[in-house]
């Protein structure tokens, strides 16, 4: 494979023709990142989650904003923001980013601080859920100025998993 680190970064917002290739970068960064092999379950969970026809909904959904990075022109992460998404730990900010996901090949490229930038563009304040064991996340926003503002479970089957509640303030909050 080509080695990313000196390839252009494009960032654009997504376009209905990207609702495949987003359906199944999701699935495998989330699959590679939560999971040792494949249960039922997960494989529900993502299957129905991850649908190119809930990508065209998000485009048309008010308050969303969903930008794709591309290397050599193919899809390399993407970033969701919901504005109007209210978190009662981060009372200062109510954009949540809800994913922020790279393809393995292109992380410590430069994609996600690309996306992350795009995502924060037009939002005061951001805050996300982090899984706790994900430390390579937990590391990458801690680095771009997020904080732990609390936890919460996300809850899948008879699991819960635990999570950060992560903020940016605005400047001149904390």
């Amino acid at each position: 494979m080509t080695n990313m680190t000196n390839m252009p970064i494009a960032i654009r917002p997504a376009r209905a023709a990207d609702a495949h290739a987003l359906a199944a970068l999701s699935i495998q960064v989330w699959l590679a990142t939560y999971t040792e092999g494949v249960s039922d379950l997960f494989a529900r969970y993502v299957l129905s989650e991850f649908t190119p026809e809930k990508f065209l909904a998000l485009l048309d959904a008010p308050g969303v904003s969903l930008h794709v990075a591309e290397v050599d022109e193919r899809l390399a992460g993407y970033a969701l923001v919901r504005s109007g998404a209210p978190q009662p730990l981060v009372l200062e900010a109510d954009s949540e980013l809800c994913t922020l996901y790279v393809q393995e090949p292109f992380t410590r490229c430069g994609v996600g601080s690309a996306l992350l930038q795009a995502a924060r563009a037009g939002n005061d304040g951001l805050w996300l859920l982090v899984n706790v064991q994900n430390l390579r996340a937990c590391r990458f926003y801690e680095k771009h100025g997020f904080v732990i503002r609390g936890s919460t479970d996300f809850v899948l089957g008879e699991g819960r998993h635990r999570n950060h509640v992560l903020a940016l303030p605005r400047a001149g909050t904390a």
